[in-house]
């Protein structure tokens, strides 16, 4: 039966025809009064085969808008955890999205508690799309500042 070429395969082949060449040329120098023999190897593999498969354009359908300053659609979902290993790695994700930066809203140096707290202020439209402080995130802010109640 024929088995697909992968590269994998072809890197295994490629290094034992190496290796063989380099054991017949350490071989010749061992026994000066046989000359190396020549090795000479050609590795041929048929072409990869491609798939492209279609997917049909989805129809837009038209739905209320959300309140400006509430940017529902698109929000990111929050994987929470209490292992900081997992938090960082979900924190690195949502920071790709533009959603997360902590150089627009100060968060907390453990990043379970990073990850908490965004959650939290997301959940509240306080966080707009590009990770800084909606109107109402911005709002609250100051209210907490002024002594009003914690975000």
């Amino acid at each position: 039966m024929h088995q697909p070429v992968t590269q994998r395969r072809l890197r295994r082949t490629a290094v034992a025809v190496l290796m063989a060449a380099v054991g017949a040329v350490g071989l010749s120098a061992c026994n000066d009064d046989h000359p190396a023999p020549a090795v000479t190897t050609t590795v041929t593999a048929p072409a990869p085969t491609v798939t492209v498969t279609a997917t049909p354009t989805p129809t837009p359908t038209l739905s209320p808008s959300p309140p400006a300053s509430a940017a529902a659609a698109g929000k990111p979902d929050v994987v929470l955890t209490g292992d900081p290993e997992a938090a960082s790695k979900e924190l690195d994700r949502l920071k790709a999205t533009g959603w997360w930066n902590p150089n627009k809203i100060e968060y907390a140096d453990d990043p379970v508690t990073a990850l908490q707290q965004f959650d939290k202020w997301l959940a509240k439209g306080y966080v707009a799309p590009g990770g800084g402080w909606t109107p109402e995130g911005e709002a609250a802010v100051q209210a907490a500042n002024e002594g009003g109640p914690e975000m």
